[in-house]
């Protein structure tokens, strides 16, 4: 692994990739969706305590639980295949180490949706702003870096999954059909211990947080959602290394 190549291989995908144009128009139109349901969220303003207005940054961290996933879907299935399909993974491993060629795709996904993160926690913040409700800054960093880090965790199952595929078509199938089984899992119950295998556990855990910042007890649930969902992600980065190295491109 080499830093330099790492950052070479991030700037030549934000920059110059023909993928950075589709990846940063999927993150716009994700801004966008968010940006509606606060627009519009004041038809369910009801569902709110009056005194405390309608909390943006719960119904911001709502999308980006449910649809979230399906972007990152979109944007990173083919993230690696489409490089071994055409041949030219050949080409760029033949001048920077195998690792240094997943971490850059890595990374450049991850900083593009830390971004659309940061883009929809202002955009909580203005509105918040906008209709005099209480300033909760620490609740908006919350929730800048948990979407972060939720997303993460899809970016690295897709691109562990683009890894092991040998054309998009693959690579797509058995991303739609392991983000199926994840639902599946987290549609079996409270009680089940398969939710703990999906990053939505992870993330639906902090939902009652959007609307306060954690005291007590609420400290825990934090630290412990931002652990598991950075192990998470972490774990799955690890097995797309591995399989880069015994890939036979």
């Amino acid at each position: 692994m080499n830093f330099s190549e790492i950052q070479i291989i991030g700037e030549d995908e934000t920059f110059k990739g023909s993928k950075s144009k589709y990846v940063w128009l999927f993150g716009g139109i994700f801004v966008f969706l968010c940006f509606l349901a606060m627009h519009y969220s004041t038809y369910i303003s009801f569902l709110f305590p009056i005194s405390k207005g309608i909390p943006y940054s719960l119904i911001s961290y709502m999308v980006v639980l449910s649809i979230g996933p399906f972007i990152i879907l979109i944007t990173s299935f083919d993230i690696v295949s489409s490089e071994i399909e055409t041949g030219s993974a050949r080409y760029i491993i033949s001048k920077v180490h195998r690792s240094s060629f997943i971490l850059g795709k890595f990374f450049f996904l991850f900083l593009v949706f830390i971004s659309v993160s940061s883009g929809i926690a202002l955009i909580s913040l203005m509105y918040q702003y906008s209709e005099g409700n209480t300033f909760q800054l620490k609740n908006i960093v919350l929730f800048w870096i948990l979407s972060s880090l939720y997303l993460g965790c899809f970016i690295s199952i897709f691109l562990f999954i683009s890894t092991l595929s040998v054309n998009n078509k693959v690579s797509f199938t058995m991303s739609a059909v392991f983000l199926g089984i994840l639902i599946f899992f987290i549609l079996q119950g409270h009680d089940n211990y398969l939710k703990y295998l999906t990053p939505f556990y992870y993330g639906a855990k902090n939902i009652d947080l959007m609307t306060g910042f954690p005291v007590g007890a609420g400290y825990l649930t934090v630290f412990e959602s931002l652990f598991s969902m950075f192990l998470y992600m972490l774990v799955f980065l690890s097995m797309s290394l591995l399989a880069i190295k015994r890939r036979d491109l």
